[in-house]
């Protein structure tokens, strides 16, 4: 996949994924590794996750309090290294974003633990009491 495409968005209170992405996922025939980030808005998430494959380039930055990433982006790619394996980077809407509703921040927190391999909570600072908060999901 050369460049990130949405792969989940929401459409009022529900779920959309992108059948043109899940049609690609299906065709894979190596083994995925996938690394998934969620943390605040405007923290650098979505630059961070087009570090992986060396250029900067990749999921969309914004230079503006405006954000940028709306839903779950995909960007699959094969390892630098490990050329039987492909890796998946999944980008998220960031938390608290004041155009997003909290339920939505809950959903993108848990969808997103549930589809990675590996999941990064990017912050700041250090992760205090109030960022332990935002990864409570309400059952």
């Amino acid at each position: 996949m050369e460049e990130p495409k949405l792969f989940i968005e929401f459409q009022d209170d529900r779920l959309v994924i992108n059948e043109e992405v899940t049609a690609y996922l299906e065709q894979l025939t190596n083994k995925a590794e996938v690394i998934a980030i969620v943390g605040k808005h405007r923290t650098g998430k979505s630059y961070l996750l087009s570090r992986f494959f060396g250029s900067g380039q990749g999921f969309p930055v914004g230079h503006s309090r405006k954000p940028c990433t709306k839903g779950i982006w995909l960007w699959a790619r094969p390892h630098p290294t490990h050329y039987n394996i492909t890796l998946i980077l999944l980008d998220t809407e960031g938390l608290d974003d004041h155009e997003g509703k909290p339920i939505n921040d809950q959903k993108i927190i848990l969808l997103t633990a549930l589809l990675s391999s590996f999941l990064l909570y990017n912050t700041l600072r250090c992760i205090d009491a109030s960022a332990m908060q935002d990864l409570k999901y309400p059952f």
